[in-house]
């Protein structure tokens, strides 16, 4: 007995599963699949690197404030990290905004002052 043209034709129609035609929310292809999978992972790997460039700076601020050398190249590492992982995540780079290192050697010294 065939179900083609009975009251459940509709609900099983190939215009409505992931692949056909007429589906709105179709799901990803597993090519697709795979490229967000990536992207998450290339994100994450650079939301590593930003973290562990973050915590490097912070510690030089605290242990060795005066190793300006040593301060300058982590920032300016950290500064490309966090373009890299905004550039990622699909955000503008805006002229206006602060470089990381900056805020944070500026947020550093305000709390080396405050404890002193």
């Amino acid at each position: 007995m065939s179900t083609r043209n009975g009251p459940h034709a509709r609900a099983h129609s190939t215009e409505d599963r992931p692949g056909g035609t007429g589906n709105k929310n179709a799901r990803y292809s597993r090519t697709e699949y795979a490229k967000v999978l990536a992207l998450q992972e290339e994100v994450a790997r650079a939301d590593a690197d930003y973290q562990r460039l973050r915590n490097a700076y912070l510690e030089i601020v605290q242990n060795e404030p005066t190793h300006e050398l040593a301060l300058a190249m982590i920032g300016a590492d950290m500064d490309r990290a966090h373009a890299r992982l905004q550039a990622l995540i699909g955000l503008p780079r805006l002229p206006f905004t602060n470089e990381p290192s900056a805020v944070m050697r500026r947020d550093a010294q305000r709390l080396a002052d405050e404890k002193h």
